[in-house]
């Protein structure tokens, strides 16, 4: 009997790979470490690239009808004046496809819809694998084994597969922190339908609908600000304080102890994302901060890029997995890349802030959207 595939993580990444292998013909196995599949988290922006993949898997209507598809994106100042645009119907016209909020919660749950439930095992904690070049046996937690013909690492950030393939390699700190929440407000029409992201005096504050009166927002602090929950709200709302509207009306809806804490931190691309039958996709192998919005759209892009490797070199899954190195390597590379850059410019304060707006709003916007374009590409 011909052996399954393993993935290990029921995430976005996990659950993308198990649709496009399905599609394909190759039977996979996810395993998902928490007990149950819980509605946790708060949004997430999948852009043109992830909803092109969400479209050759046939499911990209399902996300836009459960999320916002927006009509813009923006960096603003603390007075909300622009301070780099793009024309997304300029994009979706090229693309297909614009940029799709919605609640994490939501596009898992309907992912996991589209994949066989006997395919899905929970409470699957991974705590040991063997390749013998003939399959690969995992054991988990719970005293169980599996047996598959690869397996995929798809476990996020602090990935388990990785450290069992290249020992040492974690992600680090890169000295802030990153609040984030959902509030249930209606924005005033100009903000509907919306990413706008907010720069200023060394804070930032972004935002979008990812529902009819609900918004998804994030703020990114210096790390100094503290991570401590008790009064946290408060904090927030003395912080953001010089922001104009709609911060601090966002801040004033939003339940304090919803708040998500998420220190930014990142991996330096590894050389190999796999050894023998064991590979990794998604944060396991390039988790980027999350400054360009890309975590989430360049796991999808592995996954589906790993079902065409996997379908082109059905027999030997090493092969499959450099191939998919080889396609995907370079631009997740740069994405880690140029997170790093936007990190650092967007924290940028006094006058070399100051310049620095100066500047984004002289660049043509032909020019900025030529660089998202190249992001949103697929080479696939």
């Amino acid at each position: 009997m011909q052996l399954s595939g393993i993935i290990i993580g029921g995430g976005i990444a996990g659950l993308t790979a198990a649709i496009a292998l399905q599609q394909r013909g190759i039977a996979a196995i996810v395993c998902e470490a928490a007990p149950q599949i819980l509605p946790l988290g708060a949004g997430i922006w999948m852009a043109p690239n992830a909803m092109q993949v969400f479209e050759r898997l046939g499911v990209a209507a399902k996300i836009n009808a459960g999320g916002v598809p927006l009509t813009a994106i923006e960096v603003v100042d603390g007075q909300m004046r622009p301070i780099m645009r793009t024309d997304q119907a300029r994009i979706r016209q090229r693309f297909g496809h614009g940029t799709t909020a919605i609640r994490r919660a939501t596009l898992q749950q309907l992912l996991l819809a589209e994949i066989d439930p006997a395919q899905v095992r929970l409470g699957k904690v991974c705590v040991g694998l063997v390749d013998d070049n003939e399959g690969v046996s995992v054991t988990f937690a719970d005293g169980s084994t599996l047996r598959g013909a690869f397996v995929v690492g798809a476990d996020g950030i602090h990935s388990p597969i990785r450290e069992h393939l290249f020992p040492g390699r974690r992600p680090a700190g890169k000295g802030h922190l990153v609040w984030r929440g959902m509030s249930e407000i209606h924005l005033d029409a100009h903000f509907k339908k919306a990413i706008r992201e907010a720069w200023m005096g060394g804070l930032r504050f972004g935002f979008s609908e990812i529902a009819d009166g609900v918004v998804d927002w994030f703020a990114a602090v210096p790390g100094t600000f503290g991570g401590e929950r008790a009064g946290l709200l408060k904090r927030l709302q003395a912080a953001f304080a010089e922001f104009a509207y709609p911060v601090g009306a966002i801040l004033a809806a939003a339940r304090e102890s919803a708040i998500l804490k998420n220190e930014i931190m990142d991996i330096d691309p590894l050389p190999h994302w796999h050894r023998g039958r064991i590979g990794l996709i998604g944060d396991a192998a390039h988790a980027a901060t999350p400054y360009m919005g890309q975590g989430g759209c360049q796991a999808v892009e592995d996954a589906f890029a790993l079902a065409l490797s996997l379908q082109q070199h059905p027999d030997t899954p090493a092969q499959a997995f450099a191939a998919l190195r080889a396609l995907r390597h370079a631009k997740a590379r740069h994405i880690v890349q140029m997170s790093r850059l936007l990190g650092r410019v967007g924290y940028l304060t006094g006058n070399v802030g100051a310049l620095r707006n100066a500047a984004m709003r002289a660049t043509p916007q032909w020019v900025t959207e030529r660089q998202f374009c190249a992001v949103y590409a697929l080479n696939y």
